[in-house]
């Protein structure tokens, strides 16, 4: 008998069918998905997600099986799984026992009810105490955790530490913010993509052949730092140079347009005719110019 009316209980009850499967849906979601290293919270979430799940299920089979052996009989209301649980929640009186709480106030023919505060307010009213105290010590008096301004700070951090070392890889080097690199290093490797790439036009030692001397004092499109990078990023189509910033990356080109300002002042044989403005030689190219030569 009781194997029967616990069928006719799951049979019947549609909201039972409707939380659990709401329960269902998101635990099934996250356990099918990989969970990268970063995230891996999410992991504790399921984990807690299906515990609640088991509780919550495990109550709807206990209220099934208590009251689903209660035989009903005639003119007596159907137990109904959602009306339990909502009037535990809400412990409110039903309307036709209303004259029990009924005040004496009348207020225009206003009655009022002397209703009990509902349980679910009362948790999370006291619960909403229970957590300022543990916040509390936890972060201000034992010093557990951090609060959102160091958060705030070590993210700053992390960030500024990141943002170095992409400055340092050079992929966030442009026309905009490139600077002079003088070490040797940097130097011999913008010669060697000069040798591979620019002597062709420029000539093996910046005297110029196609291209304009670069070992004059004379320049057409500028002799700083970021003008030289400019010109070899995007080129100078209608004099027959290309655009290299599809074939070299932003450090390989400040690397180049270092060692192109290093050629400044060391009269190769046969240069070209000068072209362009003549302009005072920059400090840093002149010093590293000297010390390429010594």
């Amino acid at each position: 008998m009781a194997i029967k009316n616990f069928a006719k209980k799951i049979s019947t009850s549609k909201t039972f069918y409707v939380l659990l499967w709401n329960l269902l849906i998101p635990a099934f979601v996250f356990a099918q998905e990989s969970v990268p290293a970063e995230e891996m919270n999410m992991q504790n979430y399921v984990k807690y997600w299906f515990l609640f799940l088991l509780v919550f299920v495990g109550l709807m089979f206990w209220l099934v099986f208590t009251f689903g052996t209660k035989e009903i009989k005639p003119g007596e209301q159907q137990f109904s799984i959602w009306k339990f649980i909502k009037g535990k929640l809400s412990n409110a009186v039903p309307v036709e026992n209303e004259n029990e709480i009924m005040l004496d106030d009348d207020y225009d023919g206003i009655k009022e009810l002397n209703n009990k505060v509902p349980p679910w307010f009362n948790i999370l009213f006291y619960g909403s105490i229970v957590f300022a105290f543990i916040y509390f010590f936890y972060y201000h008096v034992f010093d557990t955790g951090k609060l959102q301004i160091e958060e705030y700070q070590e993210e700053v951090a992390a960030a500024e530490l990141q943002k170095e070392i992409l400055f340092r890889s050079g992929k966030l080097i442009s026309e905009e913010n490139v600077t002079f690199v003088k070490d040797a290093g940097s130097i011999q490797n913008g010669k060697t993509i000069y040798t591979t790439n620019c002597a062709v036009c420029h000539g093996q030692n910046g005297e110029g052949l196609v291209g304009p001397n670069l070992a004059d004092e004379y320049w057409i499109h500028g002799n700083k730092i970021t003008d030289v990078f400019k010109v070899i990023k995007y080129g100078v189509p209608a004099k027959g140079m290309i655009a290299w910033q599809s074939q070299l990356n932003p450090q390989q080109m400040q690397e180049v347009a270092s060692f192109v300002l290093t050629l400044e002042g060391t009269n190769p044989a046969n240069p070209k005719q000068p072209e362009g403005e003549k302009m005072a030689p920059a400090t840093d190219s002149t010093a590293a110019a000297q010390n390429s030569n010594t």
